[in-house]
């Protein structure tokens, strides 16, 4: 009997007992394909007799499925109650001879790379032996039978729903897709914990601007889309507005157009606004009035808002898009960047499209007033429509 805490010794172990037995009978909750581990395994496939891998919370890689696709000697199970979560592998040439590893590794890259695992390792010399290496088969060979081998049609329902899951799995861990700095656990970013109650008080105490005349803004945003079917149909002036840069529109608060992110020094955005640039009528067009922004709605703006301005124009692209969905988007510029990374616990230097989705609106959509808006009055309430912009309001340094 062998204590492995160390996942160097862990995969030592696994390589060592790869090469050396004919047969083996696996049982993991979990399991990944971008490990040395996994190439070991697929090179002595021919050694397979029953693995069975769980797929609960769309944890195993689809990768790994893939690999295994219509092979009768790996199954994948997820059991109708409770958890499928055994880390059992087990290494044999006959019933005696044999070793087992059992513990708390699941065959996955982070198990043997990263993770801090306890795994014993058991042979038919140790005590109990007879008994321990058929308790070992007989729950391979129950679980086996419960599984299901995988065709092509599954794994493309899998990997869909994979996809949509894994970043909630990975904002749980503190990832959210920036791996500049040791991610912090979801509870110790200030931001996200945040009741309702709290982001309205400082929302009302804006030193800066007053609450209704940003209500103002953000309502003129909104009548001039909802005017017309696409940005490029609106006037000179109605275009400037939403784009934050000095404009003549003739409408009552309309004077209040820097709110939000002014954009007035953006000489290239100023030009592409005056010209009417269709594309970024097109950006504009990707981005839905209703319903929860995906991923999907953010890559496709960008990749229209790309094609009118060559490099990063992070600060003018989240003015429009904020301004489109204030629930939703924050513009992120010089006036609130600093006092924003630091509350949501990410660097402030080389923010770009990419980790402004990862980093910004996934930290978002995880905070709690930004989940469970509680207004109470009128003005409370056309605020919870545009909460996201109000963070703004927040962050906002002279």
């Amino acid at each position: 009997m062998k204590l492995i805490t160390t996942a160097t010794e862990l995969e030592k172990e696994f390589r060592r007992l790869t090469k050396q037995y004919d047969n083996f009978y696996w049982a993991t909750a979990w399991a990944s394909s971008s490990s040395t581990l996994f190439k070991d395994l697929f090179s002595n496939k021919s050694k397979i007799q029953k693995i069975v891998v769980g797929i609960h919370f769309y944890q195993t890689h689809p990768d790994f499925i893939e690999a295994f696709l219509n092979d009768k000697k790996v199954r994948f199970i997820q059991q109708p109650e409770g958890t499928f979560h055994p880390k059992l592998y087990l290494f044999t040439d006959n019933s005696n001879k044999w070793e087992l590893i059992i513990g708390s590794a699941n065959f996955t890259n982070e198990a043997f790379s990263r993770n801090t695992e306890a795994s014993i390792l058991l042979s038919n010399k140790d005590n109990n032996s007879t008994d321990t290496f058929a308790n070992a088969v007989k729950l391979v060979e129950e679980t086996f039978a419960d599984g299901k081998t995988f065709n092509k049609s599954d794994l493309d329902k899998y990997r869909i729903t994979w996809k949509i899951q894994r970043q909630k799995i990975k904002s749980l861990s503190g990832q959210y897709g920036s791996k500049k700095r040791k991610p912090k656990p979801i509870y110790e970013v200030p931001m996200t914990n945040r009741s309702w109650a709290e982001f309205m008080n400082e929302v009302r105490n804006d030193p800066t601007h007053g609450l209704d005349r940003r209500l103002r803004v953000i309502e003129i945003a909104k009548e001039l889309f909802e005017s017309v079917n696409h940005f490029n149909e609106l006037t000179e002036d109605q275009r400037k507005f939403i784009a934050g840069i000095p404009n003549k529109l003739d409408i009552a608060g309309a004077e209040d157009w820097g709110y939000f992110g002014s954009m007035k020094g953006a000489g290239i955005f100023k030009n592409k606004i005056k010209e009417n640039d269709r594309n970024v009528s097109k950006a504009l067009d990707q981005i839905p009035f209703a319903g929860q922004i995906t991923k999907r709605h953010y890559d496709n703006f960008i990749e229209y808002f790309t094609q009118a301005f060559t490099g990063n124009y992070i600060a003018t692209a989240t003015r429009l898009l904020c301004m489109k969905r204030p629930d939703t988007f924050v513009c992120f510029d010089s006036k609130n960047r600093s006092a924003l990374c630091k509350d949501f616990g990410i660097i402030q230097s080389e923010m770009d499209y990419e980790r402004y989705w990862d980093d910004v609106v996934e930290r978002v959509y995880d905070s709690d007033w930004w989940q469970n808006p509680n207004p109470t009055n009128d003005t409370e309430e056309k605020v919870s429509e545009a909460r996201a912009a109000f963070l703004d309001s927040l962050y906002y340094e002279e």
